[in-house]
């Protein structure tokens, strides 16, 4: 990397993409923070990339846990320039078959888990004026059947995305989303035993599938060039961009009209409000 002191955090690091990019990092002269909740693939990732990574068990739909994690990370560090949100689960079923907890599921690790990443990084990448990385996919744009629960929560992950770019832009925070196709993971393979293969058509034509190294290469130069959209591959891109333009229009139109220093009234006046309180559920009369 250009700056050998670059400090990256990466969750759903213990394997995949995230373990692959945290090892690109290293060999690149930066150093890793990799968050995961499997504790054995994160030693494993510990073990072979040595004293430029660091290791946390932490689980993503936790806010408190992930913002412990993170106030740890930047005392062990001294500071954290990018933050990777990359932790995400698949698994396939239809809408009237899926057992409801695997769509809830699905919810709290992609979409709750990126909402709880975002804001534990805020104070942290405000201070460095450092850079978000959200994962979606090619399901954001593309829906395909039984995935109801996946595409819908890429989907919310891009949206994520586009509304913290425009609130943390006046912080010196970048904020970028990355939409690969299908790639030769594990998690596929985990799909594929569920059916994906047929339903896929074997990964040929539009869904054909691409190498992991592939897509964290992408990532890595997204991190490097602050990009704003990173799509893998490229010959995908206007499945991506076209309703990319219509946002991006809506966002230089909402500045023009003032949603930045609405966006600062907003949060000054949440700073005044007291922080709530728990309810406590009141028993039924008889």
């Amino acid at each position: 990397m250009k700056n050998k002191n670059q400090v990256i955090v990466i969750t759903g690091g213990g394997r995949g993409l995230g373990a692959l990019l945290g090892q690109r990092i290293v060999e690149r002269g930066g150093r890793v923070a990799l968050l995961d909740v499997n504790e054995s693939d994160l030693s494993d990732m510990k073990l072979k990339l040595g004293a430029e990574c660091n290791t946390w068990v932490c689980d993503v739909r936790s806010l408190p846990n992930l913002t412990a994690v993170m106030a740890e990370i930047n005392k062990a560090f001294g500071h954290i320039n990018c933050v990777v949100a990359n932790a995400g689960i698949l698994s396939l079923g239809s809408i009237e078959g899926m057992d409801p907890d695997d769509f809830q599921r699905t919810m709290d690790v992609n979409v709750t888990g990126v909402f709880n990443t975002i804001r534990a990084s805020i104070p942290y990448l405000r201070q460095s004026h450092g850079y978000l990385q959200v994962i979606s996919s090619l399901a954001a744009a593309i829906h395909t059947p039984l995935m109801s629960h996946y595409a819908a929560s890429k989907a919310a992950v891009e949206a994520l995305a586009d509304v913290a770019r425009q609130e943390l832009r006046p912080d010196g925070i970048d904020v970028g989303c990355v939409h690969p196709t299908f790639t030769h993971t594990q998690m596929l393979k985990d799909a594929h035993a569920q059916g994906g293969d047929k339903l896929w058509s074997q990964h040929k034509g539009l869904f054909s599938s691409i190498e992991p190294e592939e897509v964290v290469h992408a990532m890595y130069q997204g991190i490097v060039r602050r990009e704003r959209k990173t799509i893998v591959p490229k010959l995908l891109a206007p499945a991506i961009v076209a309703p990319g333009l219509v946002h991006w229009a809506i966002e230089k139109l909402g500045r023009l009209q003032g949603s930045e220093d609405a966006v600062q009234a907003c949060q000054e006046n949440e700073k005044r409000q007291p922080t709530p309180l728990k309810s406590k559920t009141k028993k039924a009369a008889a």
